[in-house]
């Protein structure tokens, strides 16, 4: 079973292939550790179990913005997966639009009328189809040939850096959750001792004037919640066979 990262990377591979793969680089250059489809998905595996698993067990959800990946069902697939599980998603602005001379590149028998037709589905820009939660959050821009990538990059290492424990024990939480309901919710998957007491001081944060990196989801809550009630039946057990 893999470990946790710190990163994982969605992207439309049309748009944004070699840019995900240098920041890809960049990033384990400085040490972090990255979920990028192109080094974490071996040959001849459940491709879409892999991709599942690397978005739980990242701790940062990347989604490289692009015409491309806004309209990608796959994308849509790996943002709602993130949604589901309250990640903490940082969006990074790459391409804003494809231009005519770039679609003929890739359609050399295409028309003008299909072009047309493109611009109207919306499929030739990054906003018009875009998630609504995506819309809402404060972008990274990294558009290449426009915005400083350095800038971008630190950026996105500070973000990272805020809050960092309490973003890895939702991811944690969250991966012991699941494996408790992928076990038909037995009570041997459940916490105990100091994993019990550290789910549950998670579970009490609060973060006043300031918006949450993360949130817990109703899986976590139950978990904990099933954890704790667990945890009291066991000392009533006790404290009867001790009369």
């Amino acid at each position: 079973m893999q470990g946790f990262q710190d990163i994982f990377i969605s992207y439309g591979r049309r748009d944004s292939l070699g840019f995900a793969s240098r920041l890809n680089r960049c990033l384990l250059d400085r040490g972090f550790t990255v979920w990028f489809d192109y080094d974490n998905i071996p040959l001849g595996v459940d491709y879409q179990k892999q991709i599942d698993d690397g978005i739980e067990r990242a701790e940062n959800f990347v989604f490289i913005i692009s015409p491309h990946s806004i309209n990608s069902p796959y994308c849509a697939l790996e943002l709602k997966l993130a949604l589901k599980y309250q990640k903490r998603i940082i969006p990074w602005l790459h391409v804003e639009r494809i231009s005519y001379d770039t679609w003929q590149e890739r359609n050399l028998q295409g028309t003008a009328a299909e072009w047309d037709a493109y611009q109207a589905q919306g499929l030739h820009d990054h906003f018009q189809n875009m998630h609504p939660v995506l819309r809402k959050l404060n972008w990274i821009y990294g558009r290449e040939g426009q915005d400083d990538f350095g800038g971008a990059l630190a950026g996105l290492l500070e973000i990272c850096d805020r809050h960092q424990e309490y973003v890895h024990q939702h991811t944690w939480l969250l991966v012991k959750a699941l494996e408790w309901e992928r076990n038909q919710k037995r009570s041997s998957y459940l916490l105990v001792g100091e994993e019990r007491l550290l789910g549950e001081n998670w579970l009490k944060v609060h973060f006043k004037d300031v918006q949450p990196p993360c949130l817990p989801t109703l899986l976590h809550c139950e978990f904990i919640s099933e954890s704790r009630k667990n945890a009291d039946n066991l000392m009533t057990e006790v404290s009867g066979l001790c009369r």
